[in-house]
C-alpha cells in the first residue's frame, strides 16, 4: 500500500468530521454517519493510527457536544464503552479491505450493523442498564427485547437503520473521496 501524502489524508479527515456533524441533525433512530465513519476511515486512511484516530475523535467529540450543547445525552454510562468497542472494531475490520468496490462496501455496512447491534445490546445488558438477569438466558432476552425497537425504526423492520445509514452515508462518504481523489490526481502529476 502506497503512503498518503497529507494532501490525500486532510480530505479523508474533514468528510469524516463532517460526517459526525450529521448527528446533530434531525434522523430516525439510528440512522447516522457512525458506522460509515467507521468503515470510511479503516478503509480510506492508510495510516493506522489515523485510521483509529480520526474516526474515533469525531465521535468523541460528537458525543461531547451532544452532551455539552445539544441537551441530549452524549454520553450515557458503561454501556457507551461498548458502542465505542463496537466502532473500533469495525474500523479494525475495513482496514482489511482491500479493494472499495460496491459490493465490498454495501457487505461491510451489512456485517458493521450487526455488529453494532450485537454489541450495544450486549453492554446494555452487561452493565445492568436493563432488568434482565446476566445470564445467557438473560442475555438473549436483552436482544429479543431489542428487536422491537428496531421494527419501530423508520424503514420498519428488523433490517436495521444503522445498515440502511451506513449505505446511506458510507455511499456519500466514499463517491465525495472518490471526486476529491479525481481531482488530487493533476495535481500529483504535476508534481
Amino acid at each position: 500500500m502506497n503512503k498518503q501524502s497529507n494532501l490525500q489524508i486532510l480530505p479523508a479527515a474533514i468528510l469524516i468530521f463532517c460526517a459526525a456533524l450529521t448527528r446533530f441533525f434531525p434522523h430516525p433512530p439510528n440512522f447516522t454517519a457512525i458506522g460509515a465513519m467507521a468503515i470510511f476511515g479503516g478503509s480510506v486512511i492508510s495510516n493506522k493510527k489515523l485510521a483509529f484516530l480520526l474516526p474515533l475523535a469525531a465521535l468523541f467529540l460528537s458525543d461531547l457536544a451532544l452532551e455539552v450543547f445539544s441537551g441530549t445525552k452524549g454520553f450515557y454510562g458503561t454501556g457507551q464503552f461498548f458502542v465505542y468497542g463496537a466502532f473500533i472494531l469495525i474500523t479494525a475490520l475495513a482496514t482489511l479491505i482491500k479493494q472499495r468496490t460496491p459490493g465490498n462496501l454495501i457487505f461491510a455496512a451489512v456485517w458493521s450493523g450487526i455488529i453494532f447491534f450485537i454489541l450495544s445490546n450486549f453492554g446494555t445488558w452487561i452493565s445492568g442498564q436493563v432488568p434482565y438477569p446476566l445470564t445467557f438466558t438473560g442475555l438473549m432476552s436483552c436482544y429479543a427485547a431489542a428487536i422491537p425497537f428496531y421494527q419501530n425504526e423508520f424503514f420498519g423492520n428488523f433490517a436495521l437503520n444503522a445498515i440502511y445509514g451506513n449505505l446511506f452515508f458510507g455511499a456519500i462518504l466514499f463517491a465525495a473521496y472518490r471526486l476529491v481523489e479525481n481531482n488530487l490526481a493533476p495535481a500529483k502529476s504535476m508534481v
